[in-house]
């Protein structure tokens, strides 16, 4: 019997449980082999908390470990190529969290080091393994809604402002957008299946800089458009939603983000209403199934490859528009 893919974390991110614990816990092919954190204390509370076998001493023995097939990686986003680039060279797969990269220079350095090494680089927006988000894409490749004509996406949620949040600090990667609004955009783009022609937007700044809201338009060659909308704003509450609108039809998705949390799919034709059921099991726990089963089997997953390229390319494309740009490049 093949034994269970051995995961390293690097890091005790506060997503880590939910994104990779929780979900390995379930999955007899996955195992928390290793982890390291800048504060060893922390990792060894970590790894008796959630049952990861082994505390190394550093990131570097981590990912340098035989034993260790997969790297997970949560760390702050300015610090994500360094590593995932390291973990790569060093002959491990790497799932990575979103957004990928700082921008477009450093995601294609990280794909050129996956391509090397012959490893996986898998970006970790998890919502696109959910049935349900499989279920509405479905819907509109089969024409079920005609052709589609716009797409209204939303992730709103309050992040504090302060000196030690990393989503508020321009030198880590934070910023509406770049925290929330990727997902949308991913959405977007995988409804879309293509990259957009032309992308406008419009950013709110906070007292550091970061975008605290963002408004971005993009316009495709078939003369469809997608609108995206993302706030971190202070008293701004949960919102999730998308609203794909076709020739002949539509659809409403409340929480693709996570599905399993209260999300509901629904179609609209001539034909009537069709509500489609939703899976209680986490996004993040078909996910890492999905990522076990492609590694066994040598499968290709949908955010890796040219999509991750693809959704960084349009990630810098908004900032550029949004008179954003230098804060990827500082």
């Amino acid at each position: 019997m093949t034994r269970p893919l051995n995961i390293g974390l690097l890091g005790a991110a506060r997503i880590s449980p939910k994104a990779l614990c929780q979900p390995a816990a379930v999955i007899p092919a996955a195992r928390l082999y290793g982890i390291s954190a800048r504060n060893k204390q922390r990792a060894s509370l970590f790894a008796e908390e959630h049952g990861v076998r082994e505390v190394f001493d550093t990131y570097e023995s981590l990912i340098e470990s035989d034993e260790i097939d997969l790297i997970y990686n949560p760390l702050p986003i300015n610090r994500h190529a360094e590593w995932t680039i390291r973990a790569l060279e060093a002959g491990k797969h790497v799932l990575c969290e979103k957004p990928l990269a700082m921008n477009m220079d450093e995601a294609t350095a990280m794909q050129a080091a996956a391509q090397k090494s012959g490893k996986r680089l898998i970006e970790a927006f998890h919502y696109r393994y959910h049935p349900a988000f499989r279920q509405c894409l479905d819907w509109v490749r089969d024409g079920l809604i005609g052709t589609v004509q716009t797409v209204d996406a939303v992730f709103n949620v309050e992040i504090r402002d302060s000196d030690d949040e990393i989503r508020q600090l321009p030198e880590t990667g934070g910023g509406a957008m770049m925290d929330l609004g990727c997902y949308p955009l991913s959405w977007a783009l995988h409804l879309m299946d293509q990259a957009p022609t032309s992308v406008t937007a419009e950013a709110t700044l906070t007292k550091r800089g970061v975008d605290e809201s963002l408004q971005a338009r993009l316009e495709f060659g078939d003369a469809a458009t997608a609108k995206l909308t993302t706030s971190m704003a202070q008293g701004t509450p949960f919102k999730a939603e998308m609203t794909v609108k076709g020739s002949g039809g539509s659809i409403s998705f409340v929480n693709p983000l996570a599905p399993h949390q209260g999300g509901h799919l629904t179609m609209m034709t001539k034909g009537g209403e069709v509500n489609a059921p939703v899976s209680p099991i986490s996004s993040y726990t078909w996910q890492l199934a999905a990522v076990t089963e492609a590694l066994r089997t040598d499968t290709a997953l949908p955010t890796e490859g040219e999509a991750m390229l693809t959704q960084q390319a349009q990630l810098d494309a908004i900032y550029e528009a949004a008179g954003l740009r230098g804060l990827r490049y500082r």
